[in-house]
Parts: structure tokens; C-alpha cells; sequence
């Protein structure tokens, strides 16, 4: 493996790491936010149902790859 190729792995790791953490730390921050404010709570919950039935409904009535 030549050294560029490596500079090019390690540094796409370290990136990955980085971005992965930063996604973590947000995530616990918003989450811990969310939590404290129980009507934001709420509709959060509410929004994420809505997702959920959608996703359900196109699953039952929505075709799909089997066609």
C-alpha cells in the first residue's frame, strides 16, 4: 500500500470520527433539551407516529418492489 493511499485512509477515519461524534454530542444535547420541555416532547412524539403510520401505510398499500 503506498503511503498516499494510507494518508487517504487515515484521513477518512479520522473525518468519519469527527463527524460521527459530532452527531452524538448533538443528538445527546437536543435529546436532553427535548426532555426538559415536555410540550416539545409532545410533538415530537406526535411528529415521529405520524412518520411511523405513513411509512406503514405505504408499506401495506403502497406496492414495493415486488411488483
Amino acid at each position: 500500500m503506498s503511503l498516499q493511499q494510507l494518508l487517504l485512509d487515515e484521513t477518512q477515519k479520522m473525518t468519519g470520527a469527527l463527524v460521527l461524534g459530532t452527531y452524538a454530542v448533538a443528538s445527546g444535547s437536543i435529546g436532553s433539551w427535548i426532555t426538559t420541555r415536555p410540550r416539545v416532547k409532545l410533538w415530537q412524539q406526535r411528529i415521529a407516529g405520524f412518520f411511523i403510520a405513513a411509512l406503514g401505510f405505504r408499506m401495506a398499500f403502497g406496492g414495493g418492489a415486488s411488483r
